[in-house]
């Protein structure tokens, strides 16, 4: 009986330890630039898996960059977690750039697929106010580079090659990281991370820890909506057409003044936009160049001349739509395809606004009666030619009259005006 009670404690002991073993792990899906909507998303991720006493934090990365200020967020995040975060470069394609390099360094496992990259480390600021000064980019370079170099150092990792990253802007392939000791493994899927990675001991906090990932229960953790709306519109392309659909909008406000709705879309739109240039770094004259040159093609249509006004608009538009982003990262710059269908929209549409308002102009000015010239109506009083009668044309009753005979409830045209008299043709059905 004995012998069997201490059967039954050894199985029941064997089963705890395996749910033991069996941990969870949240995995983060970090795909796009590193932004504030984006490092809130995965420093909270890294919280609750603090909380909970997770096995480990999976972030699973593909990203051009981003911000320093944002990314700074992140590392801190990593570096006093007390729990195991693994940044794994994935899939084949995927890259960590700028950033990015920041964020997989600093991690307890670094981890990228076959056909990956990582480096190009450069810092990028933030806002309007970024000092764009050679003397203080090369602070924050120097910054960033002792930085960079402190993590690697932590982390055991290549410091050299860390530091090349921020430096000279070296970016490197997934063997050649493994290789030269920036990351600690390559796989190729996650499955295959998960069971090289098994009993692996790692240190947190100054104390090993064992990762049981193997049998380890994943749950995925989504960006929240508004998180996702607010990461999307920092995207520069976004952020910039944001910017021409209000500018458009309030534009067709002023021509049309009551229409309403062009003129709330234009305001949200430009609201959103700046909500986005205050954390992307944006030269603000691009954004004056813009504005001048959208006035500059309403007072062309408002007073169309030789196409002065309409020329400078669009070169200043051009110009100023160039110039919007002032950041040699390319994560964080509008795309010239953006920026060219942007410019020929409005050329074509202005283009054709002038045209009519040109048309307009020349046509000469018909006033009182003679505006009714080519209006059609219908007859309520028979018209002879040796009899006047009255027609209905313009939501108006007049007197009307004609070389021919024309009988009630047929239509005319008003031909010609002499006096208070339409003269009027009949039209044939």
């Amino acid at each position: 009986m004995e012998n069997m009670m201490r059967k039954i404690w050894f199985i029941l002991l064997v089963c705890s330890l395996s749910v033991v073993s069996a941990g969870t792990i949240l995995v983060l899906d970090f795909e796009g630039t590193v932004d504030p909507p984006m490092a809130t998303y995965i420093t909270r991720g890294i919280d609750r898996a603090n909380l909970e006493n997770a096995e480990a934090v999976l972030i699973v990365m593909d990203t051009p960059g981003g911000l320093l200020s944002a990314t700074k967020s992140i590392v801190q995040k990593i570096l006093n977690s007390r729990v195991p975060i693994i940044v794994y470069v994935y899939p084949s394609g995927s890259r960590a750039a700028s950033a990015g390099a920041f964020i997989v360094v600093a991690s307890h496992v670094a981890a990228m697929a076959p056909g990956t990259r990582i480096g190009a480390a450069h810092p990028v600021g933030i806002g309007m106010f970024s000092d764009t000064s050679a003397v203080m980019r090369e602070k924050v370079t120097q910054d960033a580079a002792a930085w960079i170099r402190s993590i690697a150092k932590l982390r055991g990792r290549n410091v050299s090659v860390a530091q090349e990253f921020v430096l000279s802007s070296q970016s490197i392939t997934a063997s050649e990281a493994l290789k030269l000791g920036v990351i600690d493994t390559v796989a190729k899927s996650i499955d295959e991370l998960l069971q090289m990675l098994d009993g692996k001991v790692v240190t947190v906090n100054d104390e090993p820890d064992t990762l049981h990932t193997a049998r380890a229960n994943m749950v995925e953790i989504k960006m929240p909506p508004q998180q996702k709306f607010l990461h999307k519109i920092l995207d520069p392309n976004i952020a910039y057409l944001l910017l021409m659909l209000g500018l458009l909008g309030i534009a067709v406000e002023l021509q049309h003044p009551g229409a309403v709705v062009p003129g709330v879309v234009g305001v949200i739109s430009i609201l959103c936009a700046m909500y986005a240039f205050q954390i992307l770094p944006v030269n603000y004259v691009g954004v004056l160049l813009i504005i001048a040159g959208i006035i500059m093609l309403i007072l062309e249509v408002k007073m169309p001349g030789f196409g002065v006004l309409f020329t400078g608009g669009l070169v200043s538009i051009l110009f100023g739509s160039f110039m919007l982003t002032a950041s040699n990262e390319p994560a964080l710059r509008i795309d010239w395809w953006t920026i060219i269908p942007v410019v020929a929209f409005f050329s074509v549409l202005f283009l054709f606004i002038v045209t009519k308002a040109v048309l307009i102009h020349r046509k000469p000015p018909k006033t009182g009666m003679e505006g009714l010239v080519g209006e059609m109506g219908e007859v309520i009083e028979r018209i002879s030619p040796k009899k006047t009668g009255r027609i209905f044309v313009h939501g108006e009753i007049w007197n009307a009259r004609s070389n021919q005979n024309i009988k009630r409830g047929e239509k005319v045209k008003v031909i010609g005006v002499k006096g208070l008299v339409l003269e009027v043709e009949k039209v044939e059905e």
